[in-house]
């Protein structure tokens, strides 16, 4: 993960850049803990892997095949990675050079090679990943317009109150005291990842599990404070 972003660079909304796919598999190979599955990308995955008639019925089901949890700070904030396979570490939905899960490709592959991160100040910032630099030809596009073309109302819905509420978290599970801080970090996973219902709408399943998470850890850091 430090090593993937250290080959990325921060740009501005307005900033333009060229790219175009080379349909080479590249940026799928290599990318142990570099492709994030957000819960949004999680449930979407679920219902699509369901109705192909995969065995999976619940978004756990998807995490503990494909997925991994990987930890973000030493507070406990975790999020879930795609697994890999291969001694190439390509991305376990690699296949043949292709993806086999492309209508629902989690959104970091979507914005590619754009990426969209929590701003320490709130808010969040753009960066540009520089790790394959043959791709970096074509037609010009700002980093505005990439963005908005890869993703839908709902991306930006989830975006908003997901990044909205990122160092809110952060700041609540550095205040629970150690001996709670694994309990707080399973509820954490809990909320932001498990707790849906795949034949619901995800949103305001997503909106309820994010406002019951920062009430409980609000809670949590409260009697740690007393």
């Amino acid at each position: 993960m430090k090593e993937f972003m250290t080959k990325m660079v921060p740009v501005n909304l307005s900033d333009r850049f060229p790219f175009k796919c080379r349909m080479c598999g590249a940026c799928c190979r290599h990318v142990r803990e570099s492709v994030p599955l957000e819960s949004l990308d999680a449930f979407r995955l679920a219902k699509h892997l369901r109705d192909k008639g995969e065995n999976v019925s619940c978004v756990e089901d998807v995490l503990a095949a494909y997925a991994e949890p990987v930890l973000l700070s030493e507070n406990g904030y975790t999020v879930f990675m795609l697994k890999t396979a291969g001694a190439d570490d390509a991305c376990i939905f690699l296949k043949d050079n292709r993806c086999t899960i492309h209508s629902v490709h989690p959104r970091a592959c979507r914005t590619y090679p754009i990426a969209v991160g929590p701003y320490e100040l709130g808010g969040y910032e753009q960066y540009l990943s520089m790790e394959q630099p043959h791709h970096y030809s074509g037609p010009q596009m700002s980093v505005k317009k990439w963005i908005q073309k890869r993703c839908s109302k709902q991306d930006f819905e989830f975006l908003n109150t997901d990044i909205g509420s990122v160092q809110e978290i952060e700041r609540l599970l550095k205040r629970i005291p150690e001996q709670n801080r694994t309990r707080a970090v399973m509820m954490f996973l809990f909320y932001k990842y498990s707790d849906y219902d795949l034949d619901k709408s995800f949103f305001p399943q997503f909106k309820s599990n994010n406002d019951k998470l920062l009430a409980a850890l609000r809670k949590m850091a409260d009697d740690g404070d007393n």
